[in-house]
């Protein structure tokens, strides 16, 4: 998806994210063509930031195309800024990478902890085969136009109609929550040990 939105913005848009996958797959798959064009909080871990940050760019820079590439954990900790954006009406494009947890944590716990969950699955248990919380229902609530993607062949065209949709938009794309970041180097670690393979589809 990433990949995807630099082809089409050519690699300018300004990018906030959050803390987590996410983050990571930005600063990887988004070529970024100028300084100043990503917001993120580093390693300061500020879940949240993402879409405060893209507010604050849509009004520093009203030229520019300002894409919050944000995953579903840290989204939902500032949600509210839905209504910051309806009421200044600013073009804040929201790409929300989905996975129904905390995907970074969920990484950890596949990884060396034996697929231990402690609490990071943010879905509703008691039905697992529904998108919980709907997020497309915050957008619908702010008067924000949004769309859902559940299909790789439907990326191009989902996030073209995200870019050319006047005012704000917020695209649900939905990630298997298996996949992995990498490389990745373990915590007190070296190096040497960097892991380049594998997800959490097999028991480590």
């Amino acid at each position: 998806a990433i990949q995807v939105l630099d082809e089409l913005t050519k690699g300018d848009a300004v990018v906030s994210t959050g803390v987590g996958q996410h983050q990571m797959w930005a600063a990887q798959f988004y070529k970024y063509r100028n300084p100043r064009q990503w917001l993120t909080s580093g390693g300061l871990g500020a879940m949240g930031f993402g879409l405060p940050a893209a507010i604050g760019a849509a009004v520093a820079r009203p030229d520019a195309v300002v894409v919050d590439i944000d995953g579903d954990g840290s989204f939902i900790m500032n949600v509210q800024e839905l209504a910051t954006i309806r009421v200044e009406n600013l073009p804040v494009k929201i790409m929300l990478l989905n996975n129904q947890h905390l995907g970074m944590v969920v990484q950890w716990e596949d990884r060396f902890y034996k697929a231990n969950r402690a609490h990071t699955y943010l879905g509703n248990p008691s039905n697992s085969s529904e998108i919980f919380p709907d997020m497309l229902k915050f957008a619908e609530a702010c008067d924000i136009p949004a769309a859902r993607v559940t299909k790789v062949s439907d990326l191009r065209t989902a996030i073209q109609t995200m870019l050319d949709t006047p005012g704000p938009y917020l695209l649900d794309v939905i990630v298997p929550h298996q996949e992995h970041v990498l490389p990745m180097i373990p915590t007190g670690a070296a190096f040497k040990d960097t892991i380049t393979e594998g997800d959490g589809r097999r028991a480590y």
